[in-house]
């Protein structure tokens, strides 16, 4: 039963990021340490999301959502997002300063962003429910993310993302990928490391 579960389409850009090796690090930190140390990870996330005029849609175990346009759409939410995941990467570094004697690896952060049409309203039961966002959009900035190790990158954008954003941000090309769910192989792409 949906009664009462209206929602609308938005255009936005989606950003998930995921903490690179969680199952590796909760065999390492106590119950208290995961705590903090989520803690910390997702504030450096949150903080550049924010910034960014970003909104953070939820939390799921080792990984965060967040939407650029969720609220008011503009023309710049792609960017917003890239830079956003730019950020997130530079503070990074508070992490790993803080984490370095109980990790004997650095934290990283894999981020995947697309751009385009999503469903947003509530999604549950009745007695349950979230205010979120659907879409294939954040199945793609998932799998984007998890195709960080293998590209040996921190950040792969989608071709819409990379359209909307190459005018003001570097981006380098990965080449093409079959993705699960999409028919065609998707084009991937990464910003060029600051100087």
């Amino acid at each position: 039963m949906s009664r009462g579960f209206a929602a609308k389409r938005i255009r936005a850009a989606v950003l998930y990021g995921r903490i690179r090796n969680y199952s590796k690090i909760v065999n390492i930190l106590s119950l208290e340490e995961i705590h903090s140390f989520l803690n910390d990870s997702y504030g450096v996330i949150v903080d550049a999301v924010l910034k960014h005029k970003g909104a953070v849609d939820k939390f799921t175990g080792d990984g965060v959502t967040a939407v650029f346009g969720k609220s008011t759409v503009g023309e710049r939410d792609s960017a917003q997002a890239v830079k956003a995941a730019l950020s997130i990467q530079e503070e990074l570094e508070q992490v790993n300063i803080k984490w370095r004697g109980s990790l004997n690896f650095l934290v990283e952060v894999d981020i995947g962003i697309s751009t385009g049409e999503l469903l947003l309203g509530n999604v549950g039961h009745i007695k349950h429910f979230e205010y979120t966002v659907i879409g294939e959009k954040i199945t793609l900035a998932e799998q984007l993310a998890s195709l960080c190790k293998t590209f040996n990158v921190e950040i792969i954008l989608d071709e819409t993302t990379c359209d909307e954003v190459k005018e003001e941000i570097k981006l380098y090309e990965l080449g093409k990928k079959l993705i699960l769910g999409f028919p065609e192989p998707v084009k991937l792409y990464t910003p060029k490391p600051r100087l």
